[in-house]
This record gives structure tokens, sequence and C-alpha cells, in this order.
């Protein structure tokens, strides 16, 4: 695991330095989602599925908040989630935001040193959705969704 983290690491250094942000995006998503199911797996925790889905909805807020037509934050999370809900047979829904950390590492220890974000981190949730957007000035934009489904 730590050789393809590394990896993945070394390819988002690279995708920042040439810019491409549709390759930034899906590395940073791998990675975020790699270490969030490592730790899940430290607690003897399920891992969480990406669900294409869900990852679109989170890029899309993520999008949003980039391109400042929402505020940083969970503007809209209710009408996102009731979407999200309906198309998976979801029961329950959380989601983590963040922005400004460069790299996917930096993101999660920041979520898992925030109770809220760890108890999603933790959360009872089977699916996932990851999404990154960055902004004209290269600032970061991180949106993750959890859902428990039946």
């Amino acid at each position: 695991m730590r050789i393809k983290l590394s990896a993945l690491r070394l390819l988002t250094i690279l995708i920042l330095l040439v810019g491409g942000n549709n390759a930034l995006a899906k590395g940073i998503e791998e990675e975020i989602l790699d270490l969030v199911n490592e730790h899940r797996a430290e607690l003897n925790l399920p891992p969480l599925r990406l669900v294409s889905a869900i990852s679109k909805a989170a890029e899309q807020h993520s999008e949003d908040m980039a391109d400042g037509k929402v505020p940083f934050g969970h503007s809209g999370f209710d009408a996102r989630i009731d979407k999200i809900l309906a198309k998976t047979g979801g029961m329950a829904a959380g989601e983590n935001v963040a922005y400004g950390s460069r790299t996917a590492i930096d993101v999660v220890r920041m979520w898992l040193n925030s109770k809220g974000h760890r108890k999603n981190i933790e959360g009872n949730f089977n699916l996932t959705g990851i999404g990154v957007a960055k902004n004209r000035s290269g600032t970061i934009y991180f949106t993750q969704i959890f859902i428990k489904a039946r």
C-alpha cells in the first residue's frame, strides 16, 4: 500500500506542475479514497466503495465552491443528498469539505483531526463519492460525500 500511495503522490505532484485539472482531480480523489479506507481498515471498518454518481455530485459541489457560485461549506446539502439517496437507495449521508490543502494526505489528516469530519470517515457508511476542483488562483476545493445504502 505504501508504494501505491507514494506513486499516487508523485503523480499528483507532477499533475500539479503541469496543471491538468481533470487528471489532478482523479489522482487526488483516488488517493483520498485509499487513505480513508486505510484508516477505516485500522479500525476494522469495511472499506467505502466509490460510486461515480456520488462523485459527480461531490465534484459539482467542489466546482461550485471553486467558481464562487456557492460559499465554502455545505450549501445545497439537502438537495444534493436527496438526489443521491434516491439514486442509491441510501438511508443516511454525511459530507466533508475542505479547501487550501495541496495534497490528499493533508486534507485527510485535517479531516481526521476534526471531530465532525472524523465521525463521517469512521461512520456507518458503505458508499462514497469524492470531487476535487481548482479555482483560477490554484486553490483546491475538496468534497467527500458518505452514503449508507441498504
